[in-house]
């Protein structure tokens, strides 16, 4: 068991429950937890609810029922929503980017709420840009970028505002090799500052040696997952280019069939 399946889950929730207006419970989950520095990888069939249970967890849409535990305190999921909200970020597959520049895109969630001077919220944004390798795009119109360009953009707006949690739907969806590349080393990155991540993805690849632990959603319950992403073996020397950069990608993808 790993430091972080022994530490106190940073967020809990439990008895979350859902039911769609046709009358089909969607969720029916006993608990989920999410650990600071880890990560969680979840995957299941198309439509069996993971983007709602995303939503819930940020405070996005209301479940029907929900308790959730949040740093030594349990509330009912409305009042919790509104006692973590600013700490748990939900990242669509389709990042809404501003008609704006590169900065003014990752600037713009600290205008609000954020007690930070002008010189400030310069330094963490300048910051941020070249962490991402970002800072070359600064001037550029965020919607004529490429989608990994698009994804590091709003993966970027997230960390400047310093996350606690992170909720990432399908973040590696059409991107290519170096996309996925400059993504998983952002993802990596974000837990090694103790950021809790959950992440839905059909793809497994990317996830090898960053996901720590893999769930499966079907019939609106947490399960042990069919097929789950390979750990990457330091003793193991890759081939074939299977290594880029940080991120070790081994051959095995989820199909629309199974997540």
């Amino acid at each position: 068991m790993s430091a972080v399946e022994r530490s106190p889950p940073l967020l809990r929730l439990r008895d979350i429950r859902k039911t769609l207006p046709t009358g089909r419970q969607l969720l029916d989950i006993e608990a989920l937890d999410i650990h600071a520095g880890g990560c969680l990888l979840l995957t299941g069939p198309n439509g069996v609810g993971k983007t709602t249970l995303l939503k819930i967890i940020s405070g996005l849409e209301p479940p029907d029922h929900a308790l959730v535990d949040y740093r030594g305190t349990s509330l009912a999921w409305p009042a919790a929503r509104r006692r973590y909200r600013r700490d748990v970020i939900y990242l669509h597959q389709q990042a809404y980017l501003f008609d704006r520049s590169v900065m003014e895109n990752v600037t713009y969630g600290l205008h609000h709420g954020f007690r930070l001077s002008r010189a400030q919220i310069g330094e963490r944004v300048e910051r941020a840009l070249e962490l991402c390798g970002l800072s070359h795009l600064a001037g550029r119109n965020a919607r004529e970028l490429s989608g990994g360009e698009k994804q590091r953009v709003a993966l970027t707006r997230a960390l400047v505002l310093s996350p606690r949690v992170l909720l990432l739907d399908e973040p590696f969806a059409g991107l290519d090799d170096e996309s996925r590349n400059r993504t998983g080393f952002l993802i990596q990155r974000l837990k090694s500052e103790q950021v809790g991540m959950v992440v839905t993805s059909h793809e497994l690849l990317p996830l090898a040696g960053i996901a720590d632990e893999h769930l499966e959603l079907r019939a609106g319950q947490l399960v042990a997952p069919t097929r789950t992403v390979p750990r990457a073996n330091p003793a193991r020397r890759p081939r074939n280019n299977e290594t880029h950069g940080h991120v070790a990608y081994f051959d095995m993808k989820v199909g629309d069939e199974t997540g």
